[in-house]
């Protein structure tokens, strides 16, 4: 895996690339690695415009690639890209090179969300049984433990039913995750 904490161009060649575009800025202040499950995205989408499978893709493919990855670039960050691209990388993107683009946007998206395992540890927390569902019981005695908060039976009753998508009266995982995003 490669180290994202070095940022590779001077500040010459930084500023030459426009300031809109943070695909070729780098990451600068890049505090971790991409996690094994972004490598794999990132690889599964790559590997969906490798149509002749030789691991390099147009330009013009990395700008269709991008946007079904969710990303929404300029026409000028497109310009940008293919003229770095041709210049520097042959006219095309191996996998490794396109992560390195990828990376700082990746990155900077996903910097202030919490993460998987620390979504299943809160669940943990709360879920005391460990079945799988949070009811207003559990709910109740994890708002005293973790919080010191004591809520009345209507409150935690209304807090599981606002997350409670399925009806069945408790909270299980993809409902909390679905809580604690605000979706």
């Amino acid at each position: 895996m490669m180290l994202l904490s070095e940022d590779k161009k001077s500040p010459e060649e930084d500023m030459s690339l426009g300031a809109a575009c943070i695909f070729l800025r780098g990451g600068k202040n890049i505090t971790r690695q991409l996690a094994d499950d972004e490598i794999d995205e990132l690889r599964d989408a790559f590997n969906e415009f490798d149509k002749d499978k030789d691991g390099l893709i147009s330009c013009k493919d990395l700008g269709n690639l991008m946007r079904t990855m969710g990303y929404m670039p300029t026409e000028m960050e497109l310009i940008e890209l293919s003229q770095n691209i041709n210049m520097n990388l042959g006219g095309r993107v191996d996998f490794e090179d396109f992560v390195e683009l990828m990376t700082p946007k990746l990155l900077a998206e996903t910097a202030g969300m919490i993460g998987m395992k620390e979504l299943k540890d809160a669940f943990k927390e709360f879920d005391v049984d460990g079945d799988g569902e949070i009811t207003t019981e559990e709910l109740r005695s994890a708002m005293t433990k973790l919080m010191g908060e004591h809520m009345n039976r209507r409150e935690i009753d209304a807090i599981v039913k606002e997350a409670d998508d399925n009806g069945d009266g408790t909270v299980d995982f993809e409902e909390f995750v679905r809580m604690m995003s605000g979706q």
